[in-house]
């Protein structure tokens, strides 16, 4: 995950930067070290596949 001036992140999919109110980050449940921040348009295209949690609010991430 690329954490951008503290409040913002990095879509992994698009590459566009969002404030982390704005992203979700896709975690693998057997792998806690796999994580990807999605925007919310490429969150709908990727969707919550099986073995995967979704968070919705990283705001606590904010440096």
């Amino acid at each position: 995950m690329k954490i951008v001036d503290g409040d913002k992140a990095e879509c992994d999919r698009c590459e566009s930067v969002f404030p982390l109110a704005d992203v979700s980050l896709l975690e693998k449940e057997t792998n806690r070290d796999y994580e990807r921040v999605l925007c919310g348009e490429c969150l709908g295209v990727v969707g919550v596949p099986r073995g995967y949690t979704l968070r919705r609010d990283i705001t606590h991430l904010a440096k």
